[in-house]
């Protein structure tokens, strides 16, 4: 089963949003790629990778549900983990908590390529 990810924001600017002040990256997760059934992500542990334009990996971090039912996921970035320039896709890793599925949350139609600056 894939997994379909929206992020809120296109832009994240730098040090303006850290686990101290909230806003961070955040988004929603839905069933199918026309982002109309959310995603119940109770039950599932969650990650969050950031790719670059050549599909490095520049960053993987645990993330928090806002509300895990509706699908609704916030990373708030601890001091210095975020300090690059950015520009590139976010993908959610979940693992369910019982250990005996793995999906991957991705992006479409742009839904969640992001620019750090």
């Amino acid at each position: 089963m894939t997994i379909y990810n929206k992020l809120n924001q296109k832009i994240w600017i730098k040090g303006n949003f850290t686990a101290t002040t909230g806003n961070g990256i955040s988004g929603t997760l839905y069933q199918e790629s026309k982002m109309v059934n959310v995603f119940n992500g109770t039950n599932y542990t969650a990650k969050i990778i950031l790719y670059d334009q050549n599909r490095y990996i520049v960053l993987s971090d645990d993330i928090d549900w806002k509300t895990a039912s509706s699908g609704t996921w916030e990373y708030l970035n601890s001091s210095g983990k975020l300090n690059i320039d950015f520009i590139g896709e976010v993908e959610i890793e979940l693992l369910k908590t019982d250990l005996t599925e793995e999906l991957t949350a991705i992006g479409t139609n742009g839904s969640s390529k992001l620019r750090i600056r």
